[in-house]
């Protein structure tokens, strides 16, 4: 196997998860840089491979890694990165690793393999051809209501992750600022108890407080964004953007228009994006 710095997607939750290219690069690693080698080596046993040397590579001391991983590879060595489940650096550690490999003209090679965030949006029944990853909720009280605050119309499903200890407090906000948007609580994926509940955001906090076992478990919140009603839009309007997406951009089309009219750019952009797929 070619001398690099691979970065290893390990499964999020079901073992079986884990890909047949990823077992390969595990197999033929001289080092494995874990998140946690204690929580790792649950992985590394079911795959029957033992004796690899490890190390552990967190927010904390990825620097500090950086350097043993460059020697290594620079040696002729084979390195794999992962972390304690999903997709090294999607919300997790390796960025700073990567960055001081690629920069030490370490190759890098990717894997692709589970991530919770493209999981979540596969079942969220939300639509997926525009999104934003948003990390964790804000944890104080005032980021996250002007976070949510910021969603209120936006043309893309916002995700989120968030811990079960929190879950609830911050729906509640979201109820709150947000009350007619559609809400996907992605639950426990990929595990025994693996749920996904589709709600208005105003109808997600009593229907949590209806069962303590929905609030267990690690989440993935998806935020659709809200539907516009176009009806209220003059019929020439209409008639205008029905005109010109036959020959301009949809975005230039509300732009101009949203100029013109005063209409919000947003209502204006969705008209024109149904006007033209019809």
């Amino acid at each position: 196997m070619e001398s690099a710095l691979y970065i290893v997607p390990t499964p999020i939750g079901n073992l079986d998860d884990i890909t047949i290219r990823a077992i390969e690069v595990l197999k033929n690693a001289t080092l494995i840089a874990a998140e946690d080698t204690r929580h790792s080596k649950i992985l590394l046993d079911k795959l029957s491979i033992t004796g690899t040397k490890m190390i552990s590579c967190h927010d904390h001391n990825e620097e500090q890694r950086a350097d043993i991983i460059i020697e290594e590879v620079k040696k002729g060595g084979v390195v794999a990165l992962i972390s304690d489940a999903g997709s090294p650096l999607i919300n997790d550690p390796g960025y700073r690793v990567v960055t001081l490999c690629s920069k030490a003209d370490v190759k890098v090679v990717p894997l692709p393999g589970p991530c919770a965030l493209i999981t979540a949006l596969e079942a969220s029944a939300l639509p997926t051809d525009k999104f934003m990853f948003n990390g964790f909720f804000p944890v104080k009280e005032k980021e996250l209501t002007q976070t949510v605050e910021a969603l209120a119309n936006v043309d893309y499903t916002a995700v989120f992750y968030e811990a079960p200890r929190r879950i609830l407090a911050t729906m509640e906000i979201v109820a709150k600022v947000l009350p007619e948007h559609d809400v996907t609580l992605c639950r426990e994926m990929t595990k025994t108890f693996e749920s996904f509940y589709r709600l208005k955001a105003r109808e997600v906090p009593e229907f949590l407080k209806a069962d303590p076992d929905r609030v267990k478990g690690e989440f993935v919140v998806a935020i659709g964004a809200l539907k516009q009603e176009i009806d209220a839009i003059d019929p020439k309007v209409v008639n205008a953007v029905e005109e010109l997406v036959k020959t301009t951009p949809v975005k230039t089309v509300a732009n101009i228009l949203s100029s013109l009219t005063g209409i919000k750019k947003n209502d204006l952009y969705n008209l024109a994006l149904s006007l033209k797929e019809k």
